[in-house]
């Protein structure tokens, strides 16, 4: 395969209504969608939309890094010859491990002939994650396969996904939740922390008096809470019958998420822990830390570390699902593509937030219908 051809474009992603987390309140995304063409002029798309909030580099590195690493593709003198995805062998365990000196994922290399990549920055996640996108898709263009076979010869045909629900009152949350449950939603997250315990539980409280018992409610703290303040508000909110928190504690206070894992009245999930590769490492090598793992391969640096890192996982009897950082479609659609080679789909994925852009494309194969994404069965990505 040689790369005849690069592009870079510049996105920008506007908000319907600004999304308040506790990190932050976020009114539009910004990022860049990345091209790459072979010499018989198949196009790979990618897209590296940084969040450094969420772990990875500023837009300006992101920059930089995505004009080196497209600049040295033009430039390599002989064809690339892909490294090979080898899919888990019929019969055996789920969890392919990665050693402990690549348990930082984004150290991973790129899928390309060996050594392409020396000298490329390797700190600059969504980067990565843009360029190694666009490569995949062309490679299973090439093969003739949608990605997720690329990534998986098991891979699920479709996945579930979860509602992300953007009001702030008690009353929009609930008027939200019921559109998203009659349009066939069975999974609904709400952002917590960062306000009030008192307003979260009266938010919560509306949600599930709207939706019933049997609809599954998950929050996301994003780590705002101290370990006090995320006992007292798990065993208040976790009276709502909580399928999961996501990251109760700061990504750093691994500490704490072990001590709160103990007792939790609900699942915890680990999110923004995973930016930082110590944390991962303990969680990994300590059962009870957390049961769950939340992936974000924009943060993790590509869809084959996030696949390495689930595979490990699941090998240390975690489970895992992947969940967007406000990306665009592109990034959805590979993201998509590998929730359906995890080695588990019990969890519904977070890709279900096409609804808070205004310039959200009008139909696309990765808008969730019925709760589900059904992936398309075209050769590569399956984004034109």
């Amino acid at each position: 395969m040689r790369i005849t051809k690069t592009a870079l474009q510049t996105l920008r992603l506007e908000m319907v209504h600004p999304l308040k987390t506790a990190r932050g309140t976020y009114g539009a995304r910004e990022g860049f969608v990345v091209c790459v063409e072979d010499e018989e002029g198949r196009v790979g798309q990618g897209e590296a939309m940084p969040l450094e909030e969420f772990g990875t580099e500023s837009p300006d590195d992101c920059e930089r890094a995505l004009k080196e690493f497209l600049d040295h593709l033009e430039r390599l003198p002989s064809p690339i010859t892909p490294r090979p995805i080898t899919p888990r062998p019929p019969g055996e365990g789920r969890g392919e491990g990665i050693s402990d000196a690549r348990l930082d994922p984004r150290q991973l290399p790129l899928p390309l002939g060996e050594g392409w990549g020396e000298g490329l920055p390797t700190r600059t996640p969504a980067a990565r994650h843009g360029v190694e996108q666009a490569l995949l898709d062309l490679q299973a263009q090439r093969r003739n396969i949608p990605l997720s076979q690329l990534l998986s010869s098991e891979s699920r045909s479709e996945i579930h996904v979860n509602a992300l629900l953007g009001g702030q009152s008690p009353e929009a949350l609930a008027e939200e939740a019921r559109r998203a449950v009659a349009e066939g939603y069975e999974t609904l997250k709400l952002k917590v922390a960062g306000r009030p315990l008192s307003e979260d539980v009266a938010r919560l409280s509306a949600v599930r008096e709207a939706v019933g018992r049997t609809i599954r409610l998950r929050v996301d703290a994003n780590g705002a809470w101290t370990e006090e303040e995320a006992r007292a508000a798990l065993e208040t909110l976790g009276r709502y019958e909580l399928e999961l928190c996501e990251q109760p504690v700061a990504p750093e206070n691994h500490e704490a998420l072990s001590r709160l894992s103990k007792h939790p009245p609900c699942p915890l999930a680990a999110d923004e822990s995973l930016a930082l590769p110590h944390v991962t490492q303990h969680i990994l090598n300590h059962a009870g830390t957390v049961g769950i793992l939340v992936l974000k391969p924009m943060v993790l640096g590509g869809l084959l570390p996030t696949l390495a890192l689930a595979r490990e996982a699941a090998r240390r009897g975690l489970d895992a699902y992947v969940t967007s950082s406000l990306d665009g479609v592109i990034a959805r659609a590979g993201a998509a593509h590998l929730a359906a080679a995890l080695p588990s789909g019990r969890y519904a994925s977070g890709l279900g937030v096409g609804h808070l852009f205004k310039n959200e494309p009008g139909s696309h194969p990765f808008r969730p219908v019925r709760g589900r994404i059904q992936l398309p069965r075209t050769p590569g990505l399956g984004v034109n």
